[in-house]
């Protein structure tokens, strides 16, 4: 038989492929046709503005010949599976006599069998016989529309492979549990699911000894390989309705993350969940937690960082469908172009349409001379639990093209003079860990006082906890500073211990504690070096710790961000919160305000977003409050019911509206006395 040759895609009618899988027994050879449809808003004959505001319409199908009617189609999630020993399909030509082949691999041709009905065809998109994945051009075009393929595919099937001897009671469980779940009531959690009193659910978390086998099959389940990738992230988050096939079983992926949020979240206590090894619960469900469209990609490229995928540049391209259209305007996939290319022009597009900035940097391009500020997005470390070094300000940072630079104004803040020690990314054990951690606790560690005040061993073990501990931040997995101390004091590893250690210090990993000349702590990537610098500079949530060039003065190399005890709420541009009397103390938590994270100064009674180090507003400012459920903007804080709303900056003149306060730019900061240094990082 033939191998297929693919017929070219009309790129002015910005024309897919679908797939006819058609009818057939399961051990018959699968057979399909392969037919061309047209989109309504080729992007190829638009203005950049025009695709702009065309990425958000509806992206309907037209089938070639036929009336103007969007055919019905599900997209195929799942994994490619090795391309060694494949099999082969056999392509129909509409119309004409005789058929061809073409290869696939075995995993996805398994999927068929099982997606394969006995009586009609069902009409599939699949990415690897649906695009010419030997033409890079074609390839680079139908990824950028796979976030409008999925969006407006009827369902997306999720193949999660064959029965196994455990996938049945995996599937029973979930059907199960998500029968029973109703919503907590008031929470913080939206999410938040309970078990009535009395059902089924309820009396089967009585029962350990029936309930372990079940929860062990789900674990099982949820270790397969489809929820390891990349690509899939995408492809989930898009579908109107996602269903899983588990051989023949099926189930609502939906009712999957419902009921992993129920056991890793609202069973985190119980002995159910530190039995199951909740964390593989909880990653799993931190994949399939719903996403926000306002979602940073940043953010994105940073919760997928262990996901796989064959090809790097994917990274990027693999959350386009997830993101606000003007970064798909400025990100265009492109497979001609390398992986450093990518993440450059990833970065660049980052600086042009972000507030803020994220200075992540890259250990290889550190060492192999490539610009240092290019991040590698495998390797970015998790963001810090409190992250306010700059206040709410907007990033400063110029791309200058020549010499390929950025040129930013900074704060020298210290200078490091000791790297204790390190805590592997990969080879990371939480009781290997908690014994060096224990071991530098040492008694000069309990009796000293941290030059910003406290004490150094707080100081030390909230840089171990990078920052994420409850009086910091509000957050329900977060434990308190006390706990904190406890852990580090004790000298037993039991379980429960563990367990608490784990979900304080995982985000240590690939890490180093430092301090510095002024005898500052905290957390750096874990290729810092004594000699580094230090600073701190609009925009920039945290800290960052550069290398200086010898020989060239304000020139230096990014190693990326930092946790400074005691610099990450503004302290080194507008100096400590105000302390009139031993009684009038301010402190500060990250909380949520109007469904996003936002910094609240206390003061007794007192609850403000108001900055207390902050003198009055120039001229043309004003603040105003937006809540959640509306857009309308507020003179009072609060409402009437006592919530808190968001903290937005008023400009008169314009009649616009910022989240960047005026008083925080460089320049206001300067007539404060803030020292900048005007540095290039290349």
């Amino acid at each position: 038989m033939d191998r297929y040759t693919y017929k070219p895609l009309n790129a002015a009618k910005a024309e897919i492929r679908l797939l006819s899988l058609l009818p057939g027994g399961f051990s018959d050879d699968i057979e399909i046709e392969i037919f061309h449809v047209e989109s309504n808003y080729p992007e190829e004959e638009r203005s950049r503005e025009e695709r702009s505001a065309n990425l958000e319409r509806t992206f309907e199908l037209l089938q070639l010949g036929e009336s103007r009617c969007t055919p019905s189609y599900e997209a195929v999630s799942y994994v490619w599976g090795s391309e060694a020993d494949p099999s082969f399909i056999s392509i129909r030509d509409r119309g004409r006599p005789g058929s061809s082949s073409l290869p696939v691999t075995q995993n996805l041709e398994e999927a068929m069998r099982y997606l394969r009905r006995e009586d009609e065809a069902r009409i599939l998109w699949i990415d690897a016989v649906c695009i010419n994945q030997q033409d890079l051009v074609e390839r680079s075009v139908q990824v950028g529309r796979m976030g409008d393929i999925f969006r407006n595919s009827k369902q997306v099937d999720v193949w999660l492979g064959p029965e196994s001897a455990s996938s049945d009671v995996a599937v029973n469980l979930v059907h199960a549990i998500a029968a029973d779940l109703v919503t907590a009531g008031k929470t913080k959690d939206p999410a938040s699911r309970t078990v009535l009193p009395g059902s089924e659910t309820d009396k089967l978390l009585a029962s350990l000894e029936a309930l372990l086998p079940r929860i062990k099959a789900l674990k099982e389940l949820c270790q397969r390989q489809w929820f390891t990738r990349l690509w899939i992230f995408q492809e989930y988050h898009l579908s109107t309705a996602a269903i899983a096939y588990v051989g023949t079983r099926t189930l609502d992926m939906r009712d999957l993350y419902k009921v992993l949020h129920f056991i890793d979240m609202d069973q985190q206590e119980n002995l159910l969940a530190q039995q199951a090894q909740h964390t593989t619960f909880g990653r799993v469900a931190s994949i399939l937690k719903p996403i926000r469209r306002t979602t940073r990609p940043l953010k994105l490229t940073r919760r997928l960082k262990r996901s796989l995928c064959t090809d790097e540049r994917d990274r990027v391209y693999a959350i386009l469908g997830l993101i606000r259209s003007e970064y798909r305007v400025e990100i265009v996939p492109d497979y001609t172009k390398s992986l450093q290319e990518v993440n450059k022009e990833f970065f660049k597009c980052m600086l042009k349409l972000q507030r803020t900035a994220h200075m992540s940097g890259s250990l290889e391009e550190h060492e192999y001379g490539q610009p240092s500020w290019v991040p590698k997005l495998s390797q970015t470390l998790s963001s810090f639990g409190s992250r306010s070094a700059s206040g709410l300000s907007k990033h400063e940072i110029l791309y200058e093209r020549a010499d390929e630079s950025l040129r930013l104004p900074a704060k020298a803040v210290g200078t490091v003079t000791a790297i204790w020690f390190n805590i592997p990314l990969k080879s990371f054990t939480i009781r290997s860990a908690l014994e060096t951690f224990r071991a530098h606790a040492d008694s000069n560690l309990l009796d000293s006082v941290y030059s910003l005040g406290g004490d150094m061993f707080d100081a030390y073990i909230c840089s171990l906890a990078c920052g994420r501990y409850l009086e910091n931040q509000e957050y329900p997995s977060y434990l308190p500073l006390q706990e904190l101390r406890n852990i580090i004091r004790g000298g037993d590893y039991s379980t429960d211990t563990l367990n608490k250690a784990q979900r304080a210090f995982l985000h240590a990993r690939g890490r180093a504690i430092f301090s510095t000349t002024d005898g500052l702590i905290g957390m750096c990537p874990f290729w810092g070096k004594i000699g580094d610098q230090i600073f701190v500079t609009p925009g920039v949530e945290a800290a960052i710790i550069l290398s200086s060039i010898e020989g060239r003065p304000n020139h230096y190399r990014l190693k990326g961000e930092c946790y400074v005890h005691g610099l990450m709420n503004s302290e080194a541009l507008l100096g400590a919160l105000p302390a009139v009397a031993e009684e009038d103390l301010w402190s500060y938590r990250r909380e949520r305000v109007a469904g996003g994270p936002q910094i609240i100064f206390r003061n007794g009674e007192l609850a403000t977003q108001n900055d207390p180090r902050l003198g009055p507003l120039p001229e043309d400012w004003n603040k105003k409050y937006r809540s959640e459920e509306r857009s309308q903007y507020y003179d009072e804080e609060f409402g009437t019911d006592g919530t808190m709303r968001r903290l937005f900056f008023h400009n008169r003149s314009t009649n616009k509206f910022s989240k960047v306060d005026p008083r925080m730019t460089s320049k206001a900061l300067k007539r404060r006395g803030v020292a900048f240094e005007d540095i290039i990082i290349i």
